[in-house]
This record gives structure tokens, sequence and C-alpha cells, in this order.
């Protein structure tokens, strides 16, 4: 979640770097705006609200009413008016008590990137976002910065360009690599870019359950160990337990499971079978010709020995 307390604070950070995205605090307005008519955001960041968090802000709301503002934008739309730019949770408890009409704080934004990372800190203001969503935030923060500052940008070679960062490796790009540190330290991201490397990117890397997963509270730690779990219905039950467990429950549970998924263990091979094996793999690397009669008799001798002796155990 970024540090800026407030839209100036923000701007001010905003426009002491590179990029020029910044948020125009002094063209806010506040009316009444319809409900119905305000679109979700682009750039809504959070895809799991816990229904827990609405019905305490129900509550909050019939208890106190609702003093606040919800920040918007305006959109060109036929459906819609606005967008939400935070607050998504607090309209749908309004919504749901019945409100029709709330007051509105009318912001404006003057690219991407300012939406992107303004929206990320109201996201995050309240509640932090949860592991995932918090990193494809990030991550689309630091395209839109890239797209901003140097053109197009291929958005799966980000999570490339981080590792590099993390590993002090040579910089194949320094033109975007600087511009991901400059963005990182002018959000105030709560997470370094060596721990985003080494434990937020392995979450892009999860099916899609386990994904859903992390968003809905899922430990990233519990989510990572689940995955090493290849059976499909196994891997789900535990999901469903480790809500309630704590990491080092879960790695052993995962350990436990591993175990149980290995197939058995062959049996040794019998010592006769094995020698039987090692002879005929002498026999067929010997040249016939280079073998005198005698010994060649007294090899074919030995083997309808061995014939016969496996004949009367065929048939006994």
């Amino acid at each position: 979640m970024s540090k800026f307390k407030n839209i100036s604070s923000w701007g001010k950070a905003d426009s002491q770097s590179t990029a020029p995205g910044t948020l125009d605090s002094k063209a806010v307005k506040s009316l009444e705006g319809n409900l119905s008519r305000i679109r979700r955001g682009r750039k809504q960041y959070r895809t799991h609200t816990d229904e827990a968090h609405i019905q305490q802000l129900m509550s909050s709301i019939r208890e106190h009413g609702f003093t606040g503002t919800i920040p918007v934008l305006r959109v060109e739309d036929e459906d819609y008016d606005f967008e939400y730019l935070g607050g998504h949770t607090t309209g749908e408890a309004l919504r749901r008590l019945g409100y029709e009409t709330v007051p509105l704080s009318i912001e404006t934004v003057e690219d991407s990137l300012s939406l992107a990372e303004f929206s990320y800190q109201l996201n995050g203001a309240n509640r932090p976002l949860n592991a995932l969503d918090d990193t494809l935030a990030i991550l689309d923060i630091l395209a839109e910065a890239l797209a901003l500052k140097l053109g197009e940008v291929d958005k799966d070679e980000i999570p490339t360009l981080i590792r590099q960062i993390a590993r002090e490796t040579e910089k194949v790009d320094s033109a975007k690599i600087n511009c991901i540190k400059e963005t990182w330290e002018r959000n105030e991201f709560e997470i370094s870019i060596k721990s985003f490397a080494a434990s937020r990117l392995p979450l892009l890397n999860l099916n899609e359950k386990l994904k859903e997963g992390v968003q809905q509270g899922l430990s990233p730690a519990s989510a990572l160990e689940i995955n090493k779990v290849e059976n499909p219905s196994a891997r789900g039950e535990l999901i469903d337990k480790a809500m309630n467990m704590s990491v080092t429950a879960v790695k052993q549970a995962v350990r436990e499971e591993l175990k149980a998924e290995r197939p058995p263990s062959k049996p040794p091979v019998w010592e006769p079978v094995a020698k039987f094996r090692s002879f005929a793999a002498r026999v067929n690397k010997l040249n016939p010709n280079s073998i005198s009669p005698g010994k060649q008799k007294k090899l074919e001798r030995a083997l309808a020995s061995v014939q016969k002796v496996l004949d009367e155990i065929e048939n006994s």
C-alpha cells in the first residue's frame, strides 16, 4: 500500500518524479450522484471483498449515517456518468441500505499512470490488498510508468526486469530498470524489489484455484507449498483446509501428501534373475567366430539346462 496520506501529498510526490502523471487536486468538486450511474473502476485492484467487511460498513452507516464522499471520475458512457476511483465497498454497502444518491468528490487525473497510482493508494488505504492483488497492481503500475516514459512495453518483460534488479545482474536495458526503480521509490511500496521477486512473482505461476485461494485470504507461503501437490483432488482439499491452518501445519500436510503420492518402490530383483540378466548381456556381446567349437557346445549345453529348468518351473 502506498504511504501517501492524501491527494495533495500524493500529487506532490508524483510531481517530483520523472513520471509526469499527477492528480489535479484543485479540480475536485463535490455533488450528489446516483449510485446506479457509477461503474466499477478501471483500476480497481481488489478482486474479492469480504462479506463481513460489507456488513460491518452497513452497521456503521446505520448507526452514524454516511458523512463522507465517494471519489469518482466522470466518464463518457451512455449507461454511466461516473466510475469509482475508490470506495467500491462503501458504495455497495450504501446500495444495500437503500441509498440512491450519495455525495461524490469528482476527481481529475491526467493519465493512466496517475489513475493507477491513485487507485492503488485508495484501495489499500483502509484494508491492505491481498498478496496476489497487490502483486498484479504493482506490475500494472510499473507497466503504466514504462509505457508513459518509454512508450509501449511488453508486460511479460517486467518480471524479468524485476529479477534482474533483485539479483543485481548485468542490466540489459538501463532505461527500463531506472524507470522501475524510480516508480518503486515514488510509490513507497511496502515490499522491497528483492522480496517481491522472491515471494510475489512465483504467485503468478499458481493454478487458478490457488490464485483464487490467495485472493480470498490464503497465505502466499501456504499457496506455494500446496502447489507442490500434483493430485488436483488432494490439492483442492488442502486449499480449503489451509485457510484455517498455519504455514507450518500446511507444510507438514503437504509433506504427508507428497509421501502418499510417491509410487511404491519396486521389490528388489531376485538374485538368480539378476545374475541371468548379467550373463545374457555378456553372451550377447560374444563373437561366435572367436569361440572354439568345444566351448560353443559347453555354452549351448548350459543354456539348454537353464531352459529345461525354466520349462519345469512354468509347467509345475
